[in-house]
């Protein structure tokens, strides 16, 4: 299992970084929408949607949400290129308070399954609830993970992806080695303390490393070493939430379509959750109220 998802990643990680380097605004955000209407097709499933009419109706749902979204960013954007004027685009940061309630919610979400893992595990919310949930979800990583790329460039979303990818690569050796008591046994009996340790270590490296690479004041590499640490601690709940869901619907992944890691959802449970976090961080440092 260990060698399928190492082979499948090997294979994965240089298309992804391609995607995120090389193409166009219009190309990423084309082949992220496809992304985002995969985990709603799983999301549809975990909700406990069983006609497909009504799984293709979500995913209408979320695609018709996108669209205002999609409009409004490319129109301001265009405009801004066109006059060659910057702050035109600030019209466009009004959808950045639609990440306020998605921190809320990941914050929410990720203290509810630190303090009552089990009262969660033995809830059984309606289908209704879990749909809306994933909508919310799936709509709001989409938007600020394609305005990340477009405001902030390719090489922060790069920095979020190796983040990500680094604390969970961390989180596994480090839990392998050394982790003894279970972060949450009963949603996901392979995470532990220690690995969760590991996954906040290697976030402060990696923020020293963009650190001195991005060439920040010290005083911003210390902003950034909390941005990532808080982006690492809500993306690890981000996993166990989707890891949740999946015990709720009684499957041990989301899907099948990537060899030895499941479905779409099951590699970027962790990263719905780090995007509205990390973009949100991303404008406190920028506004300077993080300093």
């Amino acid at each position: 299992m260990l060698l399928t998802r190492v082979i499948t990643a090997c294979i994965l990680a240089p298309i992804v970084m391609w995607w995120v380097i090389e193409s166009s605004n219009d190309v990423f955000k084309m082949m992220w929408t496809v992304v985002i209407v995969l985990c709603a097709w799983e999301w549809s499933d975990l909700s406990g949607l069983k006609s497909n009419i009504a799984r293709v109706g979500f995913l209408a749902a979320v695609l018709i949400t996108l669209t205002p979204f999609i409009l409004w960013t490319d129109i301001i954007a265009n405009i801004a290129q066109f006059f060659d004027d910057k702050e035109i685009l600030k019209y466009s940061a009004i959808l950045d308070w639609f990440a306020v309630p998605a921190v809320v919610f990941w914050l929410m979400v990720s203290v509810k399954l630190k303090n009552k893992a089990k009262e969660m595990l033995k809830s059984r919310p309606s289908v209704k609830i879990k749909l809306l949930v994933g909508w919310f979800v799936l709509v709001t990583a989409w938007v600020f993970f394609v305005r990340m790329r477009i405001f902030h460039g390719w090489d922060t979303v790069v920095y979020l992806l190796l983040l990500i990818w680094m604390a969970d690569i961390s989180a596994y050796f480090v839990g392998r080695a050394y982790g003894k008591t279970k972060l949450s046994p009963d949603i996901s009996p392979g995470k532990t303390i220690a690995g969760l340790y590991g996954a906040i270590l290697s976030a402060v490296v990696m923020a020293l490393i963009a650190g001195v690479y991005f060439n920040f004041m010290d005083i911003i590499k210390a902003d950034f070493v909390l941005l990532s640490v808080i982006t690492v601690l809500i993306s690890v709940y981000g996993d166990l939430a989707i890891s949740l869901a999946k015990r709720w619907r009684g499957v041990k992944d989301s899907g099948f379509i990537i060899p030895g890691h499941g479905g779409i959802l099951d590699r970027l449970d962790s990263m719905m959750a780090a995007i509205p976090v990390f973009y949100t961080g991303l404008m406190l440092i920028h506004e300077g109220i993080l300093r």
